[in-house]
């Protein structure tokens, strides 16, 4: 098992005016996902480019961003989730007051990028590889877990299955596992607890990262008083193969 605790994670810099903490990777110990948490801050534009051997979500947590994907130039907000398919081109820019932070996810270990020059851009609505929050409304999982499923094969994605959960006080995802792959759980907000394995009691704090291997039993619960919100991350299309066990 590995939980990144975000208080314990040292930044790295992937551009002026950006701070970049790794919660899974290569470097981590997992194999399978790579999932980083990036704070921008107002005016700051990346550079336009590629990954050749792996699409890439990026999920907004707050801020009000423009994101270029291809030729078409458009906004994304606070709950939004945008996806950039294998080998094309893709930038970000805070266009906001405040400083923005992004959930930036790839269905592989060490994602290669590549930098491109820029294009003429199309300014528009969000395409059809971005999930608009505002457009879709969350369905309940389980009881008192309401889920929003942003990255699937419904999106165009070849190879990423991503879900926002909810979980209110005393409710439960049971228990499983996954034959073929690995899940990395993110705490979004609030405070839940992990299963793993034989230990049924691993705090999950927001901000924390848990990456469980292949074929071992996991589950998420909220023993709190507050709702908590997590991103389960399946470098598979949906559905994950999954076994529910006790």
């Amino acid at each position: 098992m590995t939980i990144l605790r975000r208080a314990d994670q040292e930044e790295s810099s992937p551009m002026e005016g950006g701070k970049l903490l790794t919660m899974a990777g290569a470097s981590t110990g997992a194999s399978m996902a790579t999932v980083a948490d990036l704070t921008v801050q107002p005016g700051v534009r990346s550079g336009y480019h590629l990954h050749p051997n792996t699409e890439e979500a990026i999920f907004v947590v707050e801020g009000d961003m423009e994101f270029r994907v291809g030729s078409d130039r458009f906004k994304a907000s606070a709950g939004d989730c945008v996806l950039a398919p294998a080998g094309i081109g893709h930038g970000l820019e805070n266009v906001g007051s405040s400083p923005a932070r992004l959930i930036t996810i790839y269905p592989v270990a060490e994602p290669q990028r590549e930098a491109l020059d820029d294009v003429e851009y199309t300014d528009g609505d969000p395409p059809s590889t971005v999930y608009v929050r505002k457009n879709n409304e969350p369905y309940e999982f389980m009881a008192g877990v309401s889920r929003h499923d942003m990255v699937g094969d419904f999106l165009g994605s070849a190879s990423l299955y991503l879900s926002e959960l909810t979980f209110q006080p005393g409710s439960i995802a049971p228990n499983h596992y996954h034959p073929g792959h690995e899940e990395s759980m993110f705490c979004l907000e609030g405070s839940l607890s992990a299963v793993y394995a034989d230990e049924n009691n691993v705090p999950l704090e927001a901000g924390d990262c848990f990456t469980c291997e292949i074929g071992i039993r996991h589950g998420i619960y909220n023993s709190g008083t507050e709702s908590a919100k997590l991103l389960a991350i399946h470098p598979v299309l949906n559905p994950p193969p999954r076994i529910d066990v006790d």
